[in-house]
């Protein structure tokens, strides 16, 4: 008997058990949309970040003080739109800081463009009668625009001709004092009297990005925190002519150098937008297999599904293989025949799941949520499918295939 005749056959039997063989491909269906609708919102996630680090803000270096023992994990500008790569590792603080020293002999180094060491702190903030406390960043104005990831939405960036100028987050304006008409106006920070000459495109990160932050000059801000010595982070803007990597090598080695340290023992972390890519993929990885080892379970009941409907499928057709066999059909093909009906329904269960999370996916993209269904991605649910039918229908179709057309036909 050809291929195509089994396969014809199969279907006809699937036609006449219709009710129980919809039973088993819904459990595939279940499955396969979820699996699918999973592993695309971790494929979509990393694609964005991936995107943002590649695209903005990829000569950032970010070196903050701390061992290398990372305890936080921080990514400010990636998640969201306008914003560039502004990533950091929060380490566990020790006694040595990094000092503006430090930060200024990093200038001379070869590829380094622009040198912002940043001065961090809360402010208390007071505008149209509205009084709250906002991470407040002291940044130096010439490396602002270079080192700060994100574009202006409006105004002017900051300015040492202008020390008591400020430069706003979006949701600062937008947000927290509920006024996108906050340009050109007053407000006080830690009593004292600031102009808003800028406002800041939104990054679109929920945590560690610039949508909170007030930036104002660095010496205002050294005496406003009443800090002159020690800065909270260094950013580093590389020469786009130099390769970035080399750039925080030789960073790495300076301040290494400058504060008697050991690579493995160094008190600072130098961060680049290839080293946070590598973290974020890794964790995006783990997420996926995680989510999609969830997803697979239902898969699996699916298959179990299909298993049970198969085991019943030869005992209702015991005397018509019994018939089959009569009229010459041999082993292997009743094997095959019922091996054929089992992929089959993994099958069409594969393409009605493949489809359902296609309309899911365009529907959680409308809400915001990242996620990405590629032709791989079809290809290998579409098979995963195919594949967990033949083999919940392997055990079955055996059992039909060894049935003896005497005792078949005698089967009541």
């Amino acid at each position: 008997m050809k291929l195509a005749d089994t396969a014809s056959l199969a279907l006809n039997t699937l036609k006449h058990n219709n009710l129980r063989s919809w039973l088993a491909i819904l459990g595939i269906i279940i499955g396969v949309a979820a699996v699918v609708m999973f592993i695309s919102i971790s494929i979509g996630l990393s694609q964005q970040i991936n995107n943002r680090l590649n695209t903005l803000g990829g000569n950032i270096i970010t070196i903050t003080p701390g061992s290398q023992r990372a305890t936080t994990f921080m990514v400010g500008g990636v998640l969201g739109g306008g914003g560039g790569f502004s990533g950091r590792l929060r380490t566990r603080q020790n006694n040595q800081p990094l000092t503006f020293s430090e930060a200024n002999s990093l200038q001379t180094l070869a590829g380094v463009e622009f040198v912002d060491a940043r001065l961090t702190g809360r402010g208390d903030i007071s505008f149209n009668n509205k009084n709250t406390s906002v991470s407040l960043v002291g940044s130096e104005p010439q490396a602002f625009l270079a080192t700060v990831g994100v574009n202006m939405s409006s105004g002017m960036p900051l300015s040492n001709g202008n020390p008591y100028g400020a430069v706003i987050g979006y949701s600062i304006a937008n947000t927290t004092f509920n006024d996108s008409n906050m340009l050109n106006r007053q407000l006080t920070i830690n009593n004292v009297t600031f102009r808003v000459t800028g406002i800041l495109n939104q990054s679109g990160a929920s945590f560690g990005g610039t949508d909170n932050e007030i930036f104002i000059p660095l010496k205002t801000a050294e005496k406003l925190l009443n800090q002159t010595q020690n800065a909270s982070e260094i950013v580093v803007a590389a020469n786009p002519n130099y390769d970035t990597n080399i750039v925080a090598t030789e960073i790495t080695n300076q301040l290494t150098m400058l504060q008697h340290s050991q690579n493995s023992q160094q008190n600072f972390q130098v961060t680049t937008a290839a080293t946070l890519q590598s973290t974020i993929s890794s964790i995006t990885n783990i997420i996926s297999l995680f989510l999609g080892g969830i997803a697979s379970i239902s898969l699996i009941v699916g298959g179990i599904g299909v298993a049970n409907t198969m085991f019943m499928s030869v005992l209702e057709q015991t005397k018509y293989i019994g018939i089959l066999k009569a009229l010459g059909m041999k082993n292997n093909e009743v094997f095959l025949l019922f091996l054929f009906e089992a992929g089959i329904i993994g099958l069409i269960g594969g393409i009605i799941g493949i489809t359902l999370s296609l309309v899911l996916s365009a529907v959680i993209t409308s809400l915001g949520i990242p996620s990405v269904i590629t032709g791989e991605l079809i290809l290998l649910g579409l098979g995963f499918s195919f594949m967990i039918g033949l083999i919940s229908g392997f055990i079955p179709a055996r059992n039909a295939a060894k049935l003896q057309p005497i005792e078949a036909l005698a089967y009541e």
